[in-house]
């Protein structure tokens, strides 16, 4: 299971199956009709809709100054990064941003569940006009405020039942999502591990009854990079 939306764990074992508890960023889908949208041809549709945008993006991989993680090194290379995280690109304001509609609800404008009939519109060279009342993408993400899909809560609360132990890695359980499973596995009993550096949400709860001579067959805790023990463990898991 993971709470990360890079797809990374898919790609990295793909004969296992991966729960994607809060989506994948490898999409865009519609707000509307939930269709899904290749993001890479979703990226190529923002190009041509923005090609200031597309122009600079070049133009700041050319310098090298997306490879850096120096706010100031960044800076020096042209790309300024603001106090939120967001990055400012002189010569390309985000609101003169444009931006594609879902081609489903553009060639078939759907009707809403009260029978309202709604409207997708464009301008002349294709982008979403905000006249539109349907047909808006995003990241096929679950964002901060939104909802789990009733299917993939049902997975992940299923996938928790049939284990017998879980091991967290990586993650501080700090989406409510990703924490009531841990407490479900909690409730069934199970040994529980937290692989992580800093602290995690609610952990006390997780380990106040494990006993002075756990070895770690009931409980497991380390403060450390995943990167350091998870090939050990790895090779412990083949050897069992």
């Amino acid at each position: 299971m993971s709470t990360d939306v890079d797809s990374f764990h898919s790609q990295a074992h793909p004969e296992l199956r991966t729960l994607e508890l809060h989506g994948y960023l490898r999409s865009a889908v519609c707000l509307t009709c939930r269709s899904e949208y290749s993001r890479k041809k979703f990226q190529q549709e923002l190009a041509k809709l923005n090609p200031a945008w597309a122009d600079l993006l070049e133009e700041a991989l050319a310098s090298g100054a997306l490879t850096s993680e120096d706010s100031e090194e960044r800076s020096r290379k042209g790309v300024k990064t603001n106090p939120d995280g967001d990055v400012d690109l002189p010569g390309a304001p985000y609101t003169t941003f444009r931006y594609p509609p879902c081609p489903v609800c553009l060639t078939k404008p759907p009707v809403l569940a009260d029978g309202t009939r709604t409207r997708v519109e464009v301008d002349s060279e294709g982008s979403w006009l905000p006249s539109s009342t349907a047909g808006i993408l995003k990241p096929a993400v679950i964002m901060f405020g939104e909802s789990i899909p009733s299917k993939i809560k049902e997975d992940a609360e299923h996938a928790i039942d049939e284990a017998s132990r879980i091991l967290i890695m990586g993650s501080s359980l700090a989406t409510y999502s990703a924490w009531r499973l841990v407490k479900r596995a909690k409730e069934n009993g199970m040994p529980i591990g937290i692989l992580n550096v800093g602290g995690a949400r609610g952990e006390e709860t997780f380990f106040s009854d494990v006993g002075s001579r756990n070895t770690g067959q009931d409980a497991f805790r380390a403060s450390e990079q995943t990167e350091k023990v998870l090939p050990l463990v790895v090779q412990a898991l083949k050897e069992m």
